[in-house]
């Protein structure tokens, strides 16, 4: 039996994020911010590290609810920090708090999360995985939107990052197994939304 053809990066301890999280659309706020502040974590590690840690990330901070971020003070949350379990990064704990903030500013201007990522969704065509960018034109303008509304640490390579762990842009090579699932996935979750 023919194994199917994944993107070069799914090796196995990645194969099951790939096969069944990685540009899977996300389109709640909730889910969105989740894995914005995920985002924030990774910065500057790999993808391993981070899904090694997810869990005691989520079960730490309450599934990184922007509510209870906003709720619980810096210092008590500065104290999880103790534990080996967590990437114990100062500055991005704050940044992340900083950004639960932040969401619920372009909320109450009447914006979302939702809106400011899915309004850029676009069709990809990447062969091959040097043909993949760092980041592109779209990034840019969502890091400069995100960096206006007071998010922090979302720079262009981690809002293009962003984009496509939360489907909005297709990063899958078109030869993977996973491409065409994502896009027809994709045309689903820009039928339900409603700007």
């Amino acid at each position: 039996m023919l194994e199917q053809q994944r993107c070069p990066w799914a090796q196995p301890k990645l194969r099951a994020y790939h096969d069944q999280e990685w540009a899977v659309p996300v389109t709640t706020e909730t889910d969105l911010f989740r894995l914005l502040a995920l985002q924030v974590w990774q910065s500057g590690l790999s993808q391993t590290i981070l899904l090694r840690k997810r869990p005691a990330i989520c079960a730490c901070f309450h599934n990184l609810d922007p509510n209870w971020l906003r709720q619980t003070d810096e210092a008590t949350l500065l104290q999880y920090l103790d534990s080996p379990a967590l990437i114990r990064n100062q500055r991005k704990l704050i940044a992340i708090r900083r950004n639960a903030f932040a969401l619920q500013t372009i909320q109450q201007q009447g914006d979302s999360l939702q809106h400011l990522l899915w309004q850029q969704t676009k069709v990809t065509h990447f062969t091959t995985a040097t043909e993949i960018p760092r980041y592109d034109e779209t990034a840019v303008l969502v890091a400069a939107q995100l960096k206006s509304a007071g998010f922090q640490f979302m720079g262009p390579t981690n809002c293009y990052a962003l984009l496509a762990t939360a489907g909005v842009i297709n990063l899958h090579l078109t030869s993977c197994w996973r491409y065409p699932l994502i896009n027809e996935a994709q045309s689903v979750a820009k039928r339900s939304l409603v700007f």
